[in-house]
């Protein structure tokens, strides 16, 4: 059951997502040329190591984000996840990648990020610099700024001190489908190798 209440994540990435998705149809293009032509030739390796690719591309390519909830920032990295709460943050910088501060601790996330061109260009910019001249960068950037300084007043802390007043815990999840598939399927594809 859906709940109503709860807004629908803001969900940003830099590129890539494209090629990954056209390397996962690819695989799985490959995958099923290979069990439905027995006469096709794949050696027994080539199934695992393209099990492999689709979940290399899929880590790298499709999955890393930056995801915007009601009350956290969600770092999705290669194998893992991280989950900041908004009025924890004290800092936010996208450059190559996305990187938050909480307090003196620095979370990064490869899902989103500027080119050196547009860091340049976003630099030269002045306050009074239309909205539509920003980059895409810029206006994240700047709303996770007014969202954590929202989320701390909401939670009444005074300031940006960090660990004194941290309303709640930075957590990391493992992407554990993905590290059990690339870590399988290559440990699968050597083994079938070397037999």
């Amino acid at each position: 059951m859906r709940n109503e209440g709860v807004a629908k994540p803001e969900s940003y990435r830099s590129g890539g997502l494209g090629v990954g998705v056209i390397g996962l149809a690819l695989a799985a293009v490959a995958l099923a040329f290979g069990v439905l032509d027995p006469d096709a030739g794949f050696a027994p390796w080539a199934y695992p190591l393209i099990v492999f690719l689709a979940a290399v591309s899929w880590a790298v390519l499709v999955r890393p984000a930056l995801r915007l909830h009601s009350e956290e920032v969600e770092l999705r990295n290669i194998l893992h996840t991280r989950w900041v709460p908004l009025a924890s943050i004290t800092s936010v910088d996208i450059g190559q990648v996305t990187v938050v501060r909480v307090g003196e601790e620095r979370y990064a996330g490869s899902g989103f990020g500027r080119t050196r061109r547009t860091i340049r260009r976003d630099g030269r910019a002045s306050d009074d610099t239309p909205l539509q001249d920003r980059s895409l960068a810029w206006i994240v950037e700047d709303r996770i700024r007014h969202r954590a300084a929202a989320a701390r007043e909401r939670a009444g802390l005074s300031g940006l001190s960090g660990a004194d007043e941290r309303p709640g815990e930075v957590r990391r999840v493992w992407a554990w489908p993905e590290i059990v598939t690339v870590g399988g399927s290559a440990v699968a594809t050597l083994v079938l190798m070397l037999r």
